[in-house]
């Protein structure tokens, strides 16, 4: 597995087990009364992505350590373990953090005005999105952007609609299990978004980790894995088929329906899930027709 998914990974399970033992956090009543234009350290890939496409990343003064942003902007740690004293010298007192359980309040309200956006649904990720627009003064370009996410995420699952696990990560790791996504996330909206059915029918709670004994339990029509690159040195399709040759009771390896998709930002929450949608949606035609 690729350096760049086991550190997203890591994350993600640390951020779960936080949650497994706390209650989920209240949606939202409201912002905080903000000067709209103000420096901003957006604290979550997503809403860094989402800056960046409403042509707001001149507002950005500094992003969390895992944000996809130039080098010379700074990096301040994350939302739940935040670096208090390079916000403060970056200048932005706009705190913009996804909303999760565990986010230490207090201390963001020290350096500065912390918004917190829900970040789960695609209603939510919608109403942020016009939030975050209106902050720095492109409520119309968010309006817009709002509505092509709710379009982009709008489910397309029908009784025939093959069964897809998706896979973190660029390889099959036998000996720790595979890190999936959950029917329950953003990503799993994206999968139904493309037309597939979830293979993970149950609600996942805590790490995203599957056994090959479950694998072989759920048997999917395809499984595709999520890598972070472009595909240029992290191998083919085939030889990720290659990998899983091993196992012969999944349908999916007797009829070669694996693959990867590979994307710098595959596992982003933001605007990119307009294109995964589609590179979802195109890999399993392919697949489905036979193509290598």
């Amino acid at each position: 597995m690729d350096r760049v998914s086991l550190i997203i990974i890591c994350s993600l399970a640390a951020l779960a087990i936080t949650i497994s033992g706390m209650l989920a956090p209240q949606p939202l009543s409201g912002i905080p009364a903000v000067e709209a234009g103000q420096p901003i350290a957006s604290l979550a890939p997503c809403i860094t992505a989402t800056l960046q496409a409403l042509d707001a990343a001149g507002s950005i003064t500094l992003v969390s350590d895992y944000c996809f942003a130039p080098d010379e902007i700074p990096r301040g740690g994350t939302a739940l373990a935040p670096d208090l004293e390079r916000i403060l010298r970056s200048g932005a007192r706009l705190l913009l953090v996804r909303s999760a359980a565990g986010l230490p309040h207090d201390e963001l309200r020290r350096v500065g005005t912390p918004v917190e956006l829900p970040w789960s649904t695609v209603e939510e990720v919608a109403n942020s999105i016009e939030i975050i627009g209106s902050l720095v003064n492109r409520q119309e370009a968010a309006v817009d952007l709002a509505r092509r996410m709710r379009e982009a995420l709008h489910s397309q699952v029908t009784p025939e609609s093959p069964r897809v696990l998706l896979v973190i990560g660029n390889s099959f790791d036998e000996s720790g299990g595979l890190w999936v996504i959950k029917p329950n996330s953003i990503h799993g909206a994206a999968l139904e978004a493309a037309g597939c059915r979830n293979a993970i029918t149950e609600t996942m709670r805590g790490t995203p980790q599957m056994s090959l004994e479950r694998l072989h339990q759920i048997d999917p029509d395809i499984i595709l894995h999520l890598a972070t690159g472009n595909g240029a040195s992290s191998g083919t399709s085939e030889q990720l088929r290659r990998e899983y040759s091993a196992l012969e009771g999944l349908q999916a390896v007797r009829r070669k329906k694996i693959a990867r998709i590979f994307h710098p930002r595959v596992l982003d929450e933001g605007p990119e899930l307009i294109e995964l949608v589609a590179a979802i949606r195109q890999q399993v035609e392919q697949l489905e027709r036979g193509d290598p």
